[in-house]
């Protein structure tokens, strides 16, 4: 059994444990989340593992169910169209890389369906997609730099009263491959997660502040972004299982939560 699917099956157990205790809703009920895991830069081996447990979730949650999933350039043009949007809430980024092969037309579509009031969440190298992109950075407000090696931080938790970080402790350690940022600035976003070190062990633990996760909105839609999940195991993480819970349903608006910008360092 590959590392991949052994994660798979340890997830699909431990969410059939009922961990999250509620019964799941008729299916006319659930919010509806498209999930994308086509990739034209690098091709994370944990983009299947994200989509399941976006999948897994949602079962386990009662609160969503996955459509559609779209893991190449032809079922990703499929999907975006006005039609196609208007039946989902939320557009989830599984580990996406690159420009997508996105033409202007199709981005548009997208745009103004977020605009709209639609939801965009995505993990990790979500944020390592459609660089030099206006309207993605606009979504976003920060975009990847670079990384170093895997390695374990910690994470301290910037609004305790969030539906994303609710559930978490005032700072936890997780090992995972952390990514540094451009084009961010904590007045623009809300800040979730963060770091108080640097976390490329080269900079010795150089003291900052080092975005992990955060909200945003664009128009009437609403962002999360969380940059844990390159690894498989971290998506069997309860910590990070209820961080993706609460931040996707903030961002279907099934949970409110502050969304100010430039919420203190805690």
């Amino acid at each position: 059994m590959t590392r991949r699917h052994f994660a798979l099956t340890l997830l699909g157990a431990a969410l059939a444990l009922g961990t999250w205790g509620a019964r799941p809703t008729q299916s006319a009920d659930k919010k509806k989340i498209f999930v994308v895991t086509h990739a034209t830069g690098f091709r994370h081996s944990s983009r299947p593992v994200a989509a399941s447990a976006v999948r897994f979730l949602g079962d386990a949650t009662g609160a969503w169910e996955v459509v559609g999933i779209a893991d190449n350039q032809e079922q990703l043009d499929a999907f975006l169209t006005p039609e196609r949007l208007k039946a989902v809430d939320l557009v989830f980024f599984a580990n996406t890389t690159g420009d997508l092969g996105l033409k202007e037309g199709p981005k548009k579509v997208f745009y103004d369906w977020i605009k709209a009031g639609g939801a965009w969440a995505g993990c990790h190298s979500a944020g390592d997609t459609l660089h030099g992109d206006a309207d993605f950075l606009d979504l976003t407000r920060g975009e990847f730099l670079t990384h170093g090696p895997q390695v374990k931080v910690e994470i301290f938790n910037q609004d305790p009263s969030h539906p994303a970080t609710k559930a978490l402790p005032a700072s936890f350690e997780i090992y995972d491959e952390i990514y540094q940022y451009k084009n961010w600035e904590r007045g623009k976003v809300h800040m979730l997660l963060s770091m108080k070190k640097h976390p490329d062990p080269a900079k010795k633990g150089e003291p900052g502040d080092y975005p992990v996760a955060w909200t945003n909105r664009f128009g009437q839609g609403r962002m999360f972004y969380t940059s844990l999940g390159h690894r498989e195991d971290v998506y069997l993480n309860p910590t990070y299982q209820a961080h993706l819970i609460g931040g996707i349903k903030w961002a279907l608006g099934l949970e409110n939560g502050d969304d100010t910008p430039g919420n203190p360092i805690k």
